[in-house]
């Protein structure tokens, strides 16, 4: 098994990182590893990396050729919050964590229900007894703009009876708002490499990758443009490019895409023909009616026909990112209410001190759990059936653990009943005081 991936698993990160946050050393954690142009790298701004600049180039600690381009768009790996009651009109935070840094657009954040232009996580605040919902809170953008944790800050609206906190949206609330983090208006959030976090993407191989690379992003045909045709094939990758038969004036900007598709006859240094239609590719400078600079080096065919769109490439923008978290490339997500906060544990067990040893006198492999008994009575464990074996020991129990009840468990949600009808996903460890 290899010590990383190139994939948004989290499998795939550092194996040398720990998982939890709460130790994390000198050198991070798995949170903290965030795919940069280089490879995986650290998050920079971090308290023990003993630099709080944001802004500082992230340290690379495996250098793979452009992992954060492969892996698409940014994805979300953990969410948390500090679980506690909050006063009837207290003040909440909660942290997104992605796996590569992002950059957050958003109105300055207001201590109200006010979200214009504004990137925010709409919660809902429900009734005990009932758990209908009795208001919501907005949480905004706060802080992390240029990192990979982005926190959101929200005041809970004043309500005469104790309540839980829900994810507006997880069955309760508005249908129209995402379960997620919503953008209103001019608030958006981007990539380092400046493309949108929010575009919509092709499927994987659509555009002439092999298959499991990343798809291209969607864009809008250009209104506006000119025709060219390549004047003389380049058989190797180079940036001149001589035109004729040129239809309107070519100027630098302009992005430069095949007329058919079914073509696809330009080719970028790696070979990827998705240049042909990404509008990636533009003029850098133009030397006359008939030859071009083109912004990156190309291989392709003689009398191709050319466009030069002066407002073409625009993304198709979605208006949420929704909470599914990271997995395989291209893969399932998973909802990131039934998982586990950042640094958690998939699930409590009960595990056995170092040292303890079976009824017959022989050591218990270390990491072992209580598991459920499996047919002798619970006090006698001589064959070991009340006891998993951890990393494949010698008995190879492998029943199911004992572990916690739900309400106390490590997932970011669990399902709460009301005290008189009701039930509803609500937040980990959180209640509202009353007024």
């Amino acid at each position: 098994m290899g010590l990383w991936g190139v994939t948004t698993a989290a499998t795939d990160k550092p194996k040398f990182l720990p998982d939890d946050s709460n130790a994390v050393g000198a050198g991070g954690a798995k949170e903290h590893a965030i795919a940069v142009k280089g490879g995986w790298g650290l998050a920079p701004g971090q308290a023990f990396s003993g630099n709080d600049n944001l802004d500082a180039a992230p340290e690379v600690l495996i250098c793979v050729k452009n992992l954060a381009e492969a892996m698409g768009s940014a994805s979300v790996i953990g969410i948390d919050w500090t679980e506690a009651e909050l006063a009837d009109t207290g003040t909440f935070d909660i942290t997104v964590t992605f796996d590569e840094a992002v950059d957050i657009t958003s109105a300055a954040r207001t201590a109200n229900q006010t979200i214009t232009n504004k990137a925010y996580i709409l919660l809902s605040r429900l009734g005990q007894t009932d758990m209908v919902e009795d208001s919501t809170m907005a949480c905004q953008y706060f802080s992390g703009s240029g990192s990979n944790q982005i926190t959101f800050r929200g005041v809970a609206q004043t309500n005469a009876a104790a309540g839980y906190l829900a994810f507006n949206g997880q069955g309760v609330g508005d249908a129209g708002v995402v379960t997620g983090i919503n953008f209103n208006g001019s608030a958006t959030m981007t990539e380092e490499d400046g493309s949108s976090a929010l575009g919509i993407r092709l499927e994987p191989a659509t555009t002439g990758g092999a298959a499991n690379t990343k798809g291209d992003s969607l864009i809008l045909n250009a209104s506006a443009g000119k025709s060219a045709t390549v004047n003389g094939a380049l058989a190797t990758a180079t940036t001149a490019l001589v035109l004729d038969g040129n239809v309107g004036t070519i100027a630098v900007g302009d992005v430069v895409t095949v007329k058919d598709t079914s073509t696809l006859a330009i080719a970028d240094t790696d070979g990827g023909t998705g240049i042909s239609t990404d509008n990636t590719l533009t003029v850098a400078a133009t030397n006359g009616s008939t030859s071009v600079t083109l912004s990156e080096a190309i291989t392709v065919a003689d009398d191709v026909d050319l466009l030069f769109s002066t407002n073409g490439g625009d993304e198709l923008i979605a208006d949420a990112l929704a909470f599914g978290v990271a997995g395989p490339a291209f893969a399932t997500r998973s909802d990131i209410m039934t998982i586990t906060k950042v640094g958690e544990d998939g699930s409590v067990a009960i595990a056995l001190e170092s040292g303890t040893t079976h009824i017959d006198g022989t050591p218990i492999t270390e990491g072992s759990r209580i598991v459920q008994e499996s047919g002798n009575a619970a006090s006698n464990n001589s064959d070991g059936r009340n006891e998993e074996e951890a990393g494949g020991g010698t008995i190879g129990n492998s029943g199911d653990p004992i572990v916690v009840e739900e309400s106390i468990s490590d997932a970011a949600t669990y399902t709460q009943t009301g005290s008189s009808s009701g039930s509803a996903l609500v937040l980990q460890g959180m209640t509202i005081a009353a007024a």
